[in-house]
């Protein structure tokens, strides 16, 4: 069984990031960050009523592997995988270190408050056997449920923690590649720990309270993980 980290997204949320200067932001940042965006950075001049969620600033390495998207109410930093390197392994303190200068810069220099954040991280589970969907269906479900031969399959779970202190929604999502890619292609599972405070609870970070999420966080989606692959393994 093979297994490889897609993905890493780091999320920081705001009631309101307001940059009066996005280039002059898009040149800091990068500066901070020792170039590591030396893609052509990405302004989007968006009327007042596009949603928040969506980008105005886009900055990317070259080779896509790291990409940073600052939104009026939230910023994404993502790690994607390139399938030319080697795997990754997991946390990424790196991509860590980065994320809490990020946060820095914002809360010092543009004077940004967050109250809440998110660790996305998306794992690829490669077979050695079974096709995922047939993985899933006898390591899952009871044998009782009426369910067979399925062309494809997806589990979903949610539970309520309290990581660092704080109280956050822990989803599980784990999918079966379906069967019509191929019997060599059929044998992946998509793997997801989604890790967020609770929207409703807010929260003053500061750069020791978002690294204590950051560490926690990423041992018990570690932890999690190793179930899971303990469970298809048996």
């Amino acid at each position: 069984m093979n297994v490889r980290l897609d993905s890493l997204q780091l999320v920081l949320f705001s009631s309101g990031i307001v940059i009066e200067d996005k280039l002059k932001t898009a040149n800091t940042l990068n500066e901070a960050l020792s170039g590591i965006f030396d893609g052509d950075p990405l302004i989007f001049p968006l009327p007042n009523d596009v949603p928040p969620e969506i980008p105005r600033i886009l900055l990317k390495s070259k080779d896509e592997k790291h990409k940073l998207q600052i939104a009026p109410q939230r910023i994404d930093f993502i790690f994607q995988y390139k399938k030319e390197e080697e795997a990754t392994p997991f946390p990424i303190p790196s991509l860590f270190e980065k994320f809490v200068k990020i946060f820095q810069y914002f809360k010092e220099t543009v004077h940004t408050q967050f109250m809440r954040t998110a660790m996305v991280a998306n794992w690829t589970i490669e077979l050695e056997k079974f096709p995922g969907a047939e993985c899933l269906l006898s390591k899952y479900i009871q044998k009782e449920t009426p369910l067979k031969s399925p062309y494809a399959l997806e589990l979903h779970c949610l539970t309520k923690e309290t990581i660092a202190d704080l109280k956050v929604n822990k989803w599980v999502r784990i999918k079966s590649a379906p069967k019509k890619i191929g019997p060599e292609q059929d044998k992946f599972i998509g793997f997801v720990i989604d890790i967020n405070t609770f929207p409703e609870e807010i929260y003053k970070f500061d750069e020791e309270l978002l690294q204590r999420f950051l560490n926690e966080s990423s041992k018990v989606a570690q932890n999690t993980i190793d179930v899971h692959l303990k469970r298809m393994e048996e």
